[in-house]
């Protein structure tokens, strides 16, 4: 990069935080990628989802939006929603006191304690204090460059959700997950006004219907999720991310790091993801291959492909597939690309016959090519049997496999002990595969290999 680059980029930096300063906006925010990206999501969307581990600077992100809104003191760089008037507005989080503790000391400050929020302390105008909780804002007015004054309420998820009920909001800021009918209620007292939502969380909860309405929204659903983990905040060191990892649990690894919906006690599978991912190579052709096969209509149909190091007896779950309402045949068609000498172990349901032509689904697959044997299904003994592999180190997965990975993450039992039958089609697969499938397990036929590419008479 030349001299006179260099120096356009400090004139552009300068320039910048003058306009910060003229704002009176601090200069000190310095959005990284992943909150940029929030940002600008709401120029198309009006409920947005910041699906972050801790530490990653979400609910400062959304606290600096808040003030844009309330003051209408955009920074020259902003690509987001814009609100022209004063704006009403709510924050919200688990508790009165984590309100207090966490929204209210990130929007306003703590002037005796020398901290300053994202409102500019000279924006900031009447309040009026909760009762009951020492310290606490109940409604707060902050001035508009038009003006006016927007006005910003401090609410709890633990008041309910009627609470939450009349007039209309322009901005609401939730940070961590309300229950759902506290969101739907800010949903409605966003609409009449083309208001917005941010919500800004950790998912420790797992994947539930909140998180999921976001995760499995279709663009012109008007909801965006963004996703941030450690490796996005560069203003953590490595040093304290390992001592941060070293303190949690290990179930709550994937949650408080990446922000990736898990489980606690719940999991089928407590085991630590990196135990288990590895970076995908070149399967050894000795290695023999098997699939299973989970059968589905609305419901994915779903298989696993599985490599076995014979020699060391560690598994490899190397491909994954799933697909909805497609017919056997096409089904068999796209499972053959895999490797079409690869045998397959399936769901016994698939042994059933049709009411209406009374033929079963592996006569359907039979006839597309695709013969399948039918796996054993004792669900607890198959279970076990993966848990061992995993906890000894003896099942090992690509870590590219992000459909498979979403399902295990959320792999979970209810309440009275029984794993839950949802999101659950490559777990099915996985287990008919490594319990049925192995002593089935065979290389490729020499007849079938590509011949390798050879230099000068050397095989490489």
């Amino acid at each position: 990069m030349n001299q006179l680059t260099l120096k356009q980029r400090e004139l552009a930096l300068l320039k910048h935080k003058q306009q910060l300063l003229q704002a009176k906006i601090p200069p000190t925010y310095q959005p990284h990628e992943r909150q940029l990206d929030f940002h600008s999501q709401g120029q198309q969307a009006r409920e947005r989802l910041f699906l972050a581990g801790n530490r990653v600077g979400k609910t400062y992100c959304g606290a600096m939006e808040m003030a844009y809104h309330l003051t209408g003191q955009y920074p020259s760089w902003w690509a987001g929603k814009r609100f022209d008037a004063p704006v009403q507005a709510w924050a919200a989080s688990v508790t009165t006191e984590a309100t207090r503790d966490i929204l209210q000391l990130a929007y306003v400050g703590d002037a005796a304690r020398g901290l300053l929020g994202t409102i500019p302390a000279g924006c900031l105008g009447k309040r009026t204090m909760r009762r009951g909780v020492s310290g606490a804002i109940d409604t707060l007015q902050v001035r508009h460059v038009s003006g006016g004054w927007s006005s910003l309420g401090f609410k709890s998820f633990d008041q309910g959700r009627p609470k939450f009920q009349g007039t209309a909001r322009h901005v609401v800021h939730l940070d961590e997950e309300p229950d759902i009918g506290i969101y739907e209620e800010c949903v409605l007292r966003t609409a009449t006004v083309d208001g917005h939502i941010m919500l800004t969380m950790t998912p420790l909860m797992g994947l539930t219907p909140l998180v999921e309405s976001f995760t499995e929204a279709k663009n012109a659903s008007g909801k965006a999720v963004v996703r941030a983990g450690w490796d996005d905040a560069p203003h953590l060191a490595q040093a304290e991310c390992n001592r941060l990892r070293v303190s949690l649990r290990p179930h709550e690894i994937a949650a408080r790091e990446q922000g990736v919906p898990a489980l606690g006690s719940g999991r089928v599978y407590p085991v630590v993801e990196a135990q288990v991912s590895c970076l995908r190579f070149e399967i050894p052709a000795e290695w023999p291959r098997v699939f299973g096969l989970d059968f589905g209509w609305t419901n994915p149909t779903a298989a696993v492909w599985l490599a076995w190091d014979k020699a060391q007896d560690v598994v490899y779950i190397t491909d994954c597939y799933q697909a909805s309402e497609r017919t056997p045949a096409e089904h068999a068609a796209l499972l053959q690309q895999r490797g079409s000498w690869i045998p397959g172990v399936c769901d016994p349901a698939g042994q059933s016959v049709g009411q209406t032509d009374g033929r079963s689904l592996l006569e359907l697959y039979a006839q597309a090519g695709l013969v399948l044997t039918v796996a054993e299904n004792a669900v607890e003994a198959g279970v076990m049997t993966v848990l061992e592999r995993l906890q000894q180190g003896k099942l090992k997965v690509f870590a590219e496999l992000d459909d498979w990975w979403r399902e295990f993450r959320v792999y979970r039992r209810n309440g009275k002990g029984r794993i839950v039958k949802q999101h659950d089609h490559l777990m099915d697969a996985t287990r008919y595969a490594l319990v049925s499938g192995l002593p089935l397990a065979t290389t490729q036929p020499a007849t079938t290999r590509r011949p390798r590419p050879q230099t000068d008479g050397w095989t490489v």
